[in-house]
């Protein structure tokens, strides 16, 4: 949609077909781990899906550049991700359930949404800062901030151009502990929305991209969350409000990396029956 006017031009096709697929863009990946009450975080996921054993929740801001789909641009994001294995009648899979997804410009939430079901919003994710030996992250609606991480003595530095030439092509995915990633496709039926259109879980492959690694960084970070008001945040707080709630029962690592990252369009995306 719009209809009469070809399929959408996107990520996952370009002026008269094209492919972008390959094409290599900069990637930065800040992101803080910690480990919450594994009943509080199940409240939070669809049918058929149960939380890893430890709580683990994860927010990831990933900042991407040179993306060809945009015709160069970038983009920026902030999602939240539990651990979380689900059990269909035919297929099981472990890994990382993509609570929500924040984006930065609505080019990637609208066919992101439309065409793969994928858990898209709107917000506003500004470029990181730098202070006191930290780097920061936040994300934000109408300047109204709802999600801040801190990653404790990083202090990140211009992108270095000269590692480059020197990094290896190797496999990578953007999942925590290295399992798939997992997505609920919901899509209500119009004219009775208690029912579904669509609604099914789905599944992108681990290691599903090739990376080449520039840098990388462990320790320390936090994440907070902001509670809101409905007038507030009328269509965002009854999202960041029950991750507000989660209780921070262990902190865990936090983690930089910065790849160059050759496109993957998702096409590989499946469906877990």
């Amino acid at each position: 949609m719009p209809f009469g006017f070809g399929p959408t031009v996107g990520p996952r096709q370009g002026p008269g077909g094209r492919d972008f697929n390959g094409t290599w863009s900069k990637n930065t990946t800040l992101s803080v781990t910690y480990y919450s009450d594994p009943e509080k975080v199940g409240r939070l996921l669809p049918p058929g899906f149960e939380p890893s054993p430890d709580g683990r929740v994860t927010v990831q801001a990933l900042f991407n550049t040179d993306f060809a789909w945009l015709a160069g641009r970038g983009y920026n994001w902030v999602e939240v991700l539990f651990g979380a294995t689900y059990r269909g009648a035919e297929d099981v899979a472990e890994g990382d359930f993509v609570v929500v997804m924040w984006e930065s410009i609505p080019d990637p939430v609208l066919p992101g949404r439309e065409e793969l079901g994928l858990p898209k919003m709107f917000a506003e994710v500004p470029p990181w800062q730098v202070a006191g030996g930290s780097t920061t992250v936040q994300a934000s609606w109408e300047d109204r901030e709802f999600c801040r991480m801190t990653l404790n003595g990083l202090e990140l530095a211009p992108w270095d151009l000269a590692a480059e030439a020197d990094a290896v092509p190797a496999k990578g995915g953007l999942t925590v502990a290295g399992g798939s990633r997992l997505y609920y496709k919901y899509i209500p039926r119009t004219g009775e929305w208690g029912q579904a259109d669509a609604a099914y879980c789905t599944c992108s492959p681990p290691a599903n991209y090739d990376v080449k690694l520039i840098d990388s960084w462990q320790g320390a970070g936090s994440v907070d969350f902001t509670p809101a008001t409905w007038e507030q945040m009328p269509t965002l707080s009854h999202i960041v409000n029950p991750l507000a709630e989660l209780p921070v029962l262990r902190q865990g690592e936090a983690r930089m990396s910065r790849v160059l990252l050759a496109f993957n369009d998702l096409a590989d995306q499946r469906i877990l029956r």
